[in-house]
């Protein structure tokens, strides 16, 4: 039986992805907010919420096309 390898890339790793989202948006936020831009508490709290939600639902939709059930697994190594 042929092992399936580790992922090899945080690219394929959906929950970094939106780790990495989450994080680019709360650090370039903050950075427009120290560099002037009046943006209230309650506008940065929205913000983030907007891409809390947001974040793993684009992830899922770009992901899907990079995983694969065990049961397709399985019956793509047989058929090697």
């Amino acid at each position: 039986m042929t092992q399936i390898p580790p992922p090899a890339s945080p690219a394929t790793e959906p929950l970094f992805t939106v780790g990495a989202l989450t994080a680019a948006v709360t650090t370039v936020l903050a950075l427009l907010v120290a560099f002037g831009l009046p943006i209230s508490d309650d506008q940065q709290a929205a913000i983030l919420g907007v891409v809390a939600v947001a974040g793993p639902l684009v992830v899922a939709a770009l992901a899907r096309g990079r995983v694969y059930s065990p049961a397709t697994v399985a019956r793509l190594t047989r058929q090697r």
